[in-house]
């Protein structure tokens, strides 16, 4: 049974409170941070050392500071490096509190965020080994709770261009056209698939479908606790060949089902001491390959059946040695025809129709189906793959139709709010980022900002309670 009595955290009150702290005395702000965020002991060693070389010019700006300003823009959601500067410029109290002797050019951060790209990326997963502890101590239940959804960046690109698309619509339905009789013929689905798969001017952004419509994204695979605090920021890179029979929802099932193992693998590696009880995640999660590693992981699995994942062809049965049966005739045992093995996949057992057969013509094999009565419209006939563990999907540790199941499963919404809390930080649809490095840095800033944010609601709730979010420690 679930704790009922537990803490309820809500972290996405975040941005009202701290709007309504900087309208009302930004210097506030400045005095928590320096209070309650020891920014030193969060940026690695190997940063300084690569900030500061021992051979070279001295550095006009402190490599705090320059945090420190990437970090409140992102806190305010300014939609550009130029406003920030202009910040910088009229505000005495933000150049004291930044340590800036004199205003930065715009230049400065763009080559600070591509230069130390690999640093802003180790800070980050060392504040959230850093804030783990806190987590727990304001909701231990919670903290036990790992939540992963799929999203994408979009990068500033003309194939992200509405009018991209409506050219190759317009050809495919000229198309359409010239063979009436082809009653077959999808424009929409054709043109789908005459896309370009990755951006000509940055190959890093790939054809996904995402939020609902086609884009030009960079992919990646995010993971927060049970209240949306942010545990894993993962960009991944994956084949995106779509399918003229594949709809855009089934493109993207098969994205996330087969990104989630190599992500949390990672995870894990760096994060080495984190454990977690429950997982959570969407339908586009429900293979078998996945409820296999978590098993191994001793992770409860919360995942939706994938109804898409559903054949409508008659299923197989099975025989007293577990072998699979023909669907129209259980006496009669599918043919074994060895390990199928793939990418980031389990190793899959093949059966195939057990009235199947093969012959010699002309000097080529060719496959003949002697049945009456076919299972399926394949001229190969049917076909069953099955996993070692095939069975996890459907005998999960906890019933997916059981209150403690349906309970859990509400609380994955905070990942979705998390992710679109990250994009309003970094001003997606307004920054129109080209470069892949710079995009990244950015989402890497924002998570770290959250974390910060995290680290000062939590400390300036002691002696600040009407600062914090109300219901952070209640």
């Amino acid at each position: 049974m679930l704790n009922t009595a537990c803490k309820q955290i809500s972290y996405f009150e975040l941005s009202h409170e701290i709007d309504e702290l900087t309208s009302d005395n930004s210097v506030i702000l400045f005095d928590l941070f320096d209070n309650y965020v020891d920014l030193k002991s969060l940026i690695p060693l190997s940063f300084y050392r690569a900030y500061y070389p021992y051979a070279g010019r001295n550095r006009d700006f402190p490599l705090e500071g320059m945090i420190k300003a990437l970090i409140v823009s992102d806190l305010l959601g300014l939609p550009s490096t130029a406003l920030l500067i202009s910040f910088i410029k009229f505000s005495a109290e933000f150049r004291k509190f930044l340590g800036f002797s004199r205003v930065p050019h715009k230049s400065q951060f763009s080559r600070f965020k591509s230069q130390f790209y690999d640093e802003i990326k180790k800070m980050f997963h060392h504040t959230v080994d850093f804030t783990d502890s806190l987590a727990y101590d304001c909701d231990e239940f919670k903290s036990q709770i790992l939540i992963t959804d799929t999203t994408g960046f979009e990068l500033f690109v003309k194939e992200n261009n509405p009018k991209f698309f409506e050219n190759i619509l317009k050809t495919s339905k000229i198309l359409a056209k010239t063979y009436p009789d082809n009653k077959n013929f999808d424009p929409i689905k054709h043109a789908q698939s005459k896309m370009p798969k990755c951006s000509v001017a940055n190959p890093d952004a790939k054809l996904a479908f995402l939020n609902g419509h086609f884009g030009y994204f960079r992919k990646a695979i995010l993971s927060t606790n049970g209240f949306g605090l942010i545990r894993d920021i993962n960009f991944i890179d994956s084949d995106n060949t779509l399918e003229t029979d594949l709809t855009p929802q089934q493109t993207k099932d098969l994205y996330d089902s087969v990104s989630l193992i190599p992500a949390l693998e990672t995870y894990f590696q760096l994060h080495p001491n984190h454990d977690y009880d429950f997982f959570l995640g969407d339908a586009g999660f429900d293979s078998d390959d996945n409820y296999a590693y978590l098993y191994k992981k001793e992770i409860t699995p919360i995942i939706p059946i994938n109804q898409r994942n559903h054949s409508e062809l008659p299923q197989p049965g099975y025989d007293e040695d577990g072998v699979p049966t023909c669907p129209h005739d259980p006496n009669l045992p599918m043919k074994y025809t060895g390990i199928v093995k793939g990418k980031n996949r389990s190793d899959r057992i093949q059966y195939i129709c057990p009235k199947r057969t093969s012959k010699m013509t002309n000097g080529k094999s060719k496959v003949i189906l002697e049945c009456d009565n076919p299972c399926t419209k394949s001229p190969f006939g049917r076909i069953k793959n099955l996993t070692i563990h095939h069975n996890y999907r459907y005998n999960s540790a906890m019933p997916r139709s059981s209150h403690e199941w349906i309970e859990l499963y509400k609380i994955r919404t905070v990942c979705e709010r998390t992710i679109a809390q990250l994009k309003s930080m970094i001003q997606i649809k307004t920054t129109n980022v080209r470069s892949t490095i710079s995009l990244q840095a950015n989402v890497l800033l924002a998570g770290i900002t959250q974390l910060i944010a995290f680290v000062l609601l939590y400390h300036s709730k002691i002696k600040h309670g009407k600062l914090a979010i109300k219901s952070l420690l209640r």
